[in-house]
């Protein structure tokens, strides 16, 4: 074997330049792919050897198979391996993870690496990546972008075959979002080199016609010419190698069994034995599995790491490669194999490993084994489904391949695994082993809880018209547990919510609230909340509020499984349409935390919309669209697409608000591509962006067509206009603009109803008034919506009647409409509304007035290079700059984490920097404060 990486210049000079960079401040990720014994490994030991000698902290490690069903060990492990050694990590040991939630042990780690990164550049290295833990492809996910502005490097290599496994999605989806570093095979040049390196000497074309057979894999390459030179096939003569004999290799398989072959037999069974092991083993072990004496296997050991078969490191004894690993142990005969699993079962049991691990062992030492086996999978499946449900997947799966067709009780292993791989959002499989069971027929109490796992898993990937449909099968099952029922009910009052079918919506969150209150509280919140999303769709906002805040009191007094609904999500967007807004932060800064605590990742993508939304209602449109961009890149990398889709569609019109139409194009155009998949979602969250985009495009006829369906049905589903009152002047003035004065009408006498409803809402009387001002030219409609919204915390919405009234004034009085102006000119200015700004200067800038506001002038002085920035963003380089972790930073801001992941992100952008030292840099030139 040879320690130098051949044909390989290229990949070491990118990692050497990308860990030069790291030292000097800037964070980042490579993803490196490629087929076994193609060399991954030697380029990450040899990028680990840089790193360490330029004084960057490696935190390397392996990932097992056995370690998929473990939570957070494969992170763990590295980071507790880290070299030197670092206290920030002593808390991941196991059984001290000191959080209650999973989600909480990956914040606190994001803390701990943020720490340590601020002292020294870190390198964490992942081999066979592809084998990781689920929570920790979760956390690197969630890690890798969150700690790009850190001088931390991640270096995970696995390979390029696709497989379900949560570590290979999260290499895929790194990947995607990167230039993956792609080993191909060896060429002609790199080939003889590497024989020439192999065996000290140059090489004749006897030699490289043999190893032509190798394809260019390197490993099989150095296997092959370890065979020859071990049987003597190989001589060297005057400085060149010749190939001689007639009884060559034939496959890689005859190589390695060449280089057997001249072991003792002792050494040859100690490499056989252990080949059953899945990890790095000890001496002790391998004497239990041959039978031996521990003090008897030295020169055994000193043998077989000779011949390049076995390697020692810092964990014990290894195979040099899987691929001699696997070609070793398939030369096993049955009888002796099930021995020897028998065997490894119990050694893992007495080592306390994965309970995955025993059990897979179990299932290869025959009948009682593999029966046994499925009994642990399936307790092991349990205790890990909420942590790892794709573990838990794998599990079952592992166990339904062990039973028989007829086994009883099978049906009921389908139903759990189906749940599992919905949780997962291998949405796909479990349809496919859903719809197999089905087709078989079971009986109804198994057949409702089955089709309670695919409904789930339906409305997981966002395919509500089908999870609907599931559930209405479900509770058509006679005599079904009532939690089931509750939970189906819950389910379908959701899905049906999102196909517009309001009235079922609600009948169906009464009954989850009904059925589930006294056995699945859980359900009967989740039902709750829908009922709250109807009332508010309809117009009813005080029982949209009661709704809300009936099920966060329910979960709050029976905590468990109905916390993790996260209630106050909806009582949070029930205040925000009651103009509460205070109380709406609060809820939702709990909400946070809440979910932060519990483990509940799917909650946070849904929690920054909602934030969104109130972050536009008050104007805020930075913290917004940094919200709003978090929420898109945790949704991503938590694969849940659903939620992407409401949150682009917030973009877009965020978007269109600041003048960026480009941006806004390209927004629409990933939604578009989402939807493509089958994801639906509320008409209000993807028609009314889009024709945002298409009025300030200039094409009203076209806004108006798309959006045809919510003029038309605005009297008996007046969502838009309660969720988003500032629509409901801009419906108006789209359809005045291309003379539709039949769709305009029909949207005042639908607003003046909706403020007759809600006589308390400020908001809707202003936004009623203010359209019958737009469609009557009524310049004390347009008073009188200025009045009520100035007693609303709602900027934008007075900005823009306040540019009415100026319009409608501008020849009666033109002091009233200079004034008028004046301050609309500002709110927008301070709201940063840039593109609201634009058609305000557009339509009266022929006579703006005396008080153009300070803000929109050029500042006094030379320009600074922070002019670019934000408030928001300023405010956050100001902190950042100062050494402060982006958690930090958040909790001093109040702020999520991922809200200041996003300013900074734009921060670096808009400076043209990439690491906080630069950033720091910049600050202290600027003398800024």
């Amino acid at each position: 074997m040879t320690d130098r990486i051949v044909g390989r210049d290229r990949e070491l000079e990118l990692l050497h330049r990308a860990l030069d960079d790291t030292g000097r401040g800037t964070g980042g990720w490579h993803v490196m792919l490629g087929p076994p014994g193609i060399g991954k490994s030697k380029l990450l030991r040899a990028a680990g050897d840089y790193a360490f000698e330029h004084d960057i902290a490696v935190a390397a490690r392996e990932a097992f198979r056995h370690d998929m069903a473990a939570p957070l060990v494969t992170l763990a492990g590295a980071l507790q391996a880290c070299s030197p050694p670092a206290a920030d990590f002593a808390w991941m040991s196991e059984g001290d993870s000191g959080d209650t939630g999973n989600y909480a042990r990956i914040y606190r780690l994001r803390e701990s690496l943020e720490r340590y990164a601020a002292q020294r550049p870190l390198l964490i290295v992942i081999d066979d990546a592809h084998w990781m833990d689920e929570l920790s492809a979760l956390a690197i996910r969630e890690l890798v972008p969150a700690l790009a502005s850190a001088p931390v490097r991640w270096l995970l290599a696995g390979r390029s075959k696709q497989t379900d496994a949560a570590g290979w999605q999260t290499l895929n989806w790194l990947a995607e979002r990167g230039t993956p570093i792609r080993l191909d095979v060896l060429d002609d040049p790199s080939t003889e080199l590497l024989c020439e390196e192999m065996l000290g000497a140059k090489v004749d074309a006897t030699v490289l016609a043999m190893v032509s057979g190798c394809g260019g894999n390197p490993l099989r390459i150095e296997q092959l010419l370890t065979a020859l030179r071990t049987t003597e096939q190989i001589v060297i003569a005057d400085g060149t190698a010749t190939v001689v004999g007639d009884d060559l290799p034939s496959s890689f398989v005859t190589t390695v069994r060449d280089i057997m072959g001249t072991l003792s037999e002792q050494a040859q069974w100690l490499i056989k034995a252990t080949s059953v092991l899945d990890r790095p083993f000890d001496i002790e072990t391998a004497a239990r599995l041959m039978g031996s004496e521990p003090a008897g296997l030295f020169e055994l050991i000193d043998e077989a790491i000779a011949s390049g078969i076995l390697v020692e490191d810092k964990d014990g004894m290894a195979f040099g490669h899987d691929l001699v690993h696997q070609a070793i142990r398939n030369t096993l005969g049955a009888a002796r194999a099930q021995h020897l699993h028998a065997e490894a079962a119990a050694l893992a049991r007495e080592h306390g490993r994965p309970t995955a691990e025993i059990a897979a062992h179990l299932l290869h030492s025959g009948r009682r084994g593999a029966a046994a086996a499925v009994s642990m999978l399936r307790d092991n499946a349990a205790s890990v489904a909420t942590s790892a449900p794709g573990a838990a997947a794998d599990l079952m799966l592992q166990a339904l391949h062990a039973v028989d067709e007829n086994e009883p009780g099978r049906t009921e292993m389908i139903a759990d695994t189906v749940g599992l791989l919905a949780s997962a959002a291998r949405i796909d499989q479990a349809q496919q082993l859903g719809e197999q069971a089905l087709r078989a027929g079971l009986e109804p109490r198994t057949k409702a809880t089955l089709l309670l796992g695919l409904s789930e898993a339906s409305k997981h990937a966002g395919q509500n018209r089908r999870a609907a449909e599931y559930a209405e099968d479900g509770l058509s099952q006679p005599d079904i547990a009532p939690p089931v029922r509750a939970r189906l009910h819950a389910i379908h009052a959701h899905a049906t919510f999102y196909l517009d079918d309001y009235r079922t919506a609600d009948q169906s969150g009464t009954a989850a609230d009904r059925t589930g209150r006294e056995q699945e509280p859980g359900a009967a919140v989740f039902g709750l909340t829908a009922r709250s999303l109807v009332a508010q769709a309809e117009g009813r906002l005080d029982d949209a509020y009661k709704h809300a805040a009936t099920a966060t009191e329910l979960a709050d007094r029976t905590g468990a499984t109905a916390l993790h609904r996260h209630p106050r999500i909806w009582l949070a967007n029930a205040l925000t349409s009651l103009d509460r807004f205070d109380e709406a932060e609060r809820a939702l800064r709990r909400g946070r935390q809440e979910a932060q605590g519990l483990g509940t990742a799917w909650a946070q993508p849904l929690l920054h919309y909602y934030s969104a939304q109130l972050l536009i209602a008050r104007g805020h449109l930075d913290d917004a669209a940094a919200e709003a961009d978090a929420g898109v890149a945790l949704a991503e990398q938590l694969t849940a697409y659903q939620l992407t889709v409401p949150l682009l569609g917030t973009l877009i019109r965020l978007a269109v608000l600041r003048g960026d139409l480009g941006q806004a194009a390209a927004f629409r155009d990933r939604m578009t591509e989402l939807m493509a998949t089958g994801i639906s979602a509320a008409v209000e969250d993807v028609a009314w962006p889009l024709a945002t985009l298409i009025a300030a495009q200039g094409d009203p006829a076209g806004a108006v067509r798309l959006v045809r369906d919510l003029y038309d049905r605005i009297d008996d589903r007046p969502t838009l206009i309660t969720q988003n009152p500032a629509a409901t002047p801009a419906l108006v003035r789209l359809a005045v603009t291309i003379g539709d004065r039949e769709r305009a009408t029909r949207v005042v006498d639908s607003a003046a109803r909706l403020a007759a409803r809600n006589p308390a809402s400020h908001t809707l009387a202003g936004a009623a008034a203010h359209a019958a001002g737009l469609l009557r030219r009524e310049p004390e409609q347009l008073h009188l919506a200025i009045a009520q919204f100035r007693l609303t915390d709602r900027p934008l919405a007075l900005a823009t009647a306040l540019q009415d009234a100026a319009a409608q004034s501008r020849v009666a009085d033109r002091a009233a409409a200079q004034d008028f102006y004046d301050e609309a000119n500002a709110l927008l200015v301070r709201a940063g509304a840039t593109g609201s700004q634009e058609r305000l200067l557009a339509e009266l800038g022929g006579w703006r007035g005396t008080g153009t506001p300070a803000a929109a002038e050029p500042a006094p002085g030379r320009p600074s290079l922070l002019d670019p920035l934000s408030p928001a963003e300023r405010q956050v380089a100001l902190l950042v700059a100062t050494g402060m972790t982006n958690i930090a930073a958040a909790r001093q801001l109040h702020l999520s984490p991922h809200t200041v992941d996003s300013h900074l992100r734009k921060v670096f952008q808009k400076l043209d920097i990439h690491s906080r030292v630069e950033l720091a840099a910049v600050v202290t030139r600027e003398g800024a404060t």
